[in-house]
This record gives C-alpha cells, sequence and structure tokens, in this order.
C-alpha cells in the first residue's frame, strides 16, 4: 500500500518510527496485538462485546507457535508484541509461558492490557517472573460507583488492591517492567483527571506512564457513541494500516484494527 502525497509519508514516518524510510514500513509490521482470548469477565458499556461474533475463545498452541517463530525470525523489526486485543488476557492460562516464550525468542518488548480485576499476586508474579515487559492498568475512575458503572461485573476495591499490589511486586520482581495507568475518558468520569493523576502519579516510578485517552466508536460500530472531545484525525492517514497486525484467536488477521468481528 502506497500513498502519493509526500506530507502523508512524512506523518506516518513521524508517528511510527522516525528512523525509517516510507518504503520500510511496509516490510514487516512494528506493532502486534495476538488475541490469545476471545472472551472478557466484564461488560462494559463502551465495549462492543454484546456484538462479538467469533467462535474461537482461545488461542491453539499450534497457532501461537507458528506466530511466534515468525517473530522470533523477524525480532529486529518488532518494537512491540502486546498479548491481547479485545478479551481479558489473564483468563488465557497460559498466558505466562507464551510470554516466556516470546522472551525467550528475543523480543525485545511484550506487553498486555488487564481491567486488573484478575491480576492478584499469583498472576501478578507469574508475569513478572516470566519476562513481561510492560502492563497496561485500564481503570476508568477512583469513585467506586462510577467505576463499576462503567466496568460491569467488576468490583472497584478489589482492582485498586490488585493494582497497588502490582505495583509493589514489579519494584521487587522486576522493577524495569513499566506500568501504565491509563483512564478511559467519557461524559461519567470527565470532570476526574485532576484527582485521578494526584493519586497515581507520587505511586509510580519515572518510567511509567500516566494518562487517559478519549473514548472512541470502534469505526462507527459502537451503539450510543457520545464523543467527549473533537478529534483531529479525520483527514490524516490510519497510522495502523502501515505499522500494527492484529491477529485473532483462531489466526486470522482482519485489514482494520478496530474491526472486533
Amino acid at each position: 500500500m502506497k500513498l502519493e502525497d509526500s506530507k502523508s509519508r512524512e506523518y506516518l514516518v513521524r508517528r511510527i518510527d522516525r528512523s525509517l524510510k516510507y518504503d520500510d514500513l511496509v516490510d514487516f509490521p512494528r506493532y502486534f496485538e495476538i488475541e490469545t482470548i476471545n472472551a472478557c469477565n466484564a461488560r462494559c458499556p463502551f465495549c462492543t462485546i454484546e456484538e462479538w461474533e467469533r467462535d474461537t475463545p482461545v488461542m491453539a498452541d499450534d497457532v501461537f507457535d507458528r506466530i511466534a517463530s515468525q517473530l522470533a525470525d523477524n525480532r529486529a523489526k518488532v518494537k512491540r508484541v502486546s498479548l491481547y486485543r479485545d478479551g481479558e488476557p489473564l483468563l488465557d492460562k497460559k498466558l505466562p509461558a507464551r510470554i516466556r516464550r516470546l522472551k525467550d525468542d528475543g523480543l525485545d518488548l511484550v506487553a498486555i492490557s488487564t481491567n486488573v480485576s484478575l491480576l492478584d499476586e499469583r498472576r501478578s508474579t507469574e508475569i513478572l517472573e516470566a519476562g513481561i515487559d510492560q502492563v497496561l492498568l485500564s481503570i476508568d475512575s477512583m469513585r467506586a460507583d462510577v467505576f463499576e458503572s462503567l466496568r460491569v461485573k467488576l468490583k472497584f476495591n478489589q482492582v485498586l488492591e490488585n493494582a497497588l499490589r502490582f505495583v509493589e511486586l514489579r519494584n521487587r520482581i522486576r522493577p524495569e517492567t513499566q506500568v501504565w495507568v491509563r483512564m478511559i475518558r467519557q461524559k461519567e468520569n470527565l470532570d476526574e483527571w485532576p484527582e485521578y493523576e494526584r493519586f497515581w502519579r507520587p505511586k509510580l516510578a519515572t518510567h511509567d506512564r500516566l494518562n487517559y485517552k478519549d473514548l472512541h466508536n470502534w469505526g462507527g460500530q459502537l451503539k450510543g457513541f457520545e464523543a467527549v472531545s473533537p478529534t483531529y484525525e479525520l483527514g490524516l492517514p490510519c497510522v495502523a494500516l502501515w505499522s500494527l497486525m492484529v491477529i485473532f484467536a483462531n489466526g486470522d488477521i482482519p485489514l482494520c484494527n478496530v474491526d472486533f468481528n
């Protein structure tokens, strides 16, 4: 896939990897999201889970092994491998072994994003000892009632306890692991960011990250979507098409990274 517009080319290189030329971007994806499990224990209203139609809940070992081998062969080009997509990765009982496999194969950065509800002491220890490089803790509010209205089926106190303990375990077991704490900003928590930042900033290390991301509409597929801020990206090329490969649990690859089916 090529663009003739030089400004668009410059934009893509700047966003993806300034050390590359435009033609290098399609050589091999720099970022991967591998869905080892297509299931979740929450029912968030800003998710499309009720519309999921795929019927392979867990990635088979032979599919994962084939993907891992191809990643290992191209390890120098890969910047990050995320072992999640639309589901909750901690539901995958083989997650620690899969993290370790990628690390043993020489992948520099292996990551997950979690809703934190299952991140108990045992699972925290297992993924840290397996070599996880980056863990995104997706926590949308520091107010229990707001949190539980957004993260339906999850309990705020349990999530907070798990998150704080994970940071402590990270500090002890694998200090180089990055912890990202992120809020999905939407109308219910729109005024919370200053309070949220005051709570989390002192608890994180200098190489960690704290941010919010505005609610998105899943490519126009989220019912009842209400934007909380204007977007300035509608006229820009989609960076994901030149940098990201999503692999579903059955091994299929969608062209668009927000195409959940």
